[in-house]
């Protein structure tokens, strides 16, 4: 193998353990998030609000992934 497919599958295996880990860890995480859906907001400047605050913790609040959350609400 040359250095620039090695690199290659380098960097594949650890995008693949780095899901894998974010996924095995996602129960205790969620466990010290709370739980809040665009149910829980009158408006979306609320809910980008609650968002920006810690994506991570609210990302199911954007479901395309494109940075805005709750996009039915006005």
């Amino acid at each position: 193998m040359n250095h620039k497919k090695i690199t290659q599958a380098i960097l594949s295996l650890l995008a693949i353990i780095a899901f894998a880990v974010s996924c095995s860890d996602s129960g205790e995480a969620k466990s010290d998030c709370p739980t809040k859906t665009c149910g829980d907001f009158t408006s979306q400047a609320q809910a980008q609000a609650t968002f920006e605050s810690n994506k991570s913790c609210y990302k199911n609040l954007d479901s395309d992934g494109d940075g805005k959350a709750c996009e039915s609400l006005k």
